[in-house]
């Protein structure tokens, strides 16, 4: 019961369970080495227009902010618990002015966020009721080039769910127009898949 109850935290945590549920996104090494690879590959310039959908505690966040001179990163996330202690975690960031956080679900965007030349999630997708359309809403947020990159690592006992994923947010993109679309894999135990495409 317990577990099923953490399970579900991941989604949006808050209250004692969500503490634990962002402690071991922020600290299990399958996370934390995704998302060092998520920053590696996504290499933005540094005056880019960054949002981060879902960022949990904010790993992601950590390693792309000190590469920005002019560019800034926004963070949008739907847990207060997790906002909050991503802005911690990167409190330097916050201060330096190239960091905003923002509470907000992907599926029902602020329109105030828009003309980026970087959207980027990790582990996401999955916790939509509507990908293809989320998917369509994020693309008309980027400006004319701008990417958008989503990554996936399923749990360690799903063989071949990465491979699967890849393929099905692949066929998303097209939906969406996005253009030059890939798939990278980030070779680990388990695998995960990263897929972009760029607007026309």
């Amino acid at each position: 019961m317990i577990k099923t109850q953490l399970i579900r935290q991941f989604s949006n945590p808050h209250g004692p369970l969500g503490r634990v549920a962002g402690h071991i996104m922020a600290t299990r090494d399958t996370n934390v080495a995704r998302n060092a690879w998520i920053a590696e590959l996504l290499d933005p310039p540094p005056d880019a227009q960054i949002l981060e959908i879902g960022h949990g505690p904010g790993l992601a966040i950590e390693a792309i902010w000190p590469r920005l001179t002019t560019g800034h990163l926004y963070g949008l996330e739907v847990s207060e618990l997790m906002s909050h202690t991503a802005q911690k975690r990167n409190e330097a960031g916050v201060e330096a002015g190239k960091l905003t956080f923002r509470l907000g679900d992907a599926q029902r965007l602020p329109d105030d966020l828009r003309d980026f030349d970087l959207i980027y999630g990790v582990n996401v997708s999955m916790f939509w009721t509507d990908p293809p359309a989320t998917i369509a809403a994020l693309a008309d947020r980027l400006r004319p080039t701008g990417r958008l990159t989503l990554s996936y690592m399923p749990p360690p006992t799903s063989d071949g769910a990465a491979e699967d994923m890849g393929r099905e947010l692949a066929d998303h993109f097209d939906a969406a127009a996005l253009v030059d679309v890939r798939v990278d894999t980030f070779d680990y135990e388990p695998p995960a898949v990263a897929v972009a495409g760029h607007r026309r």
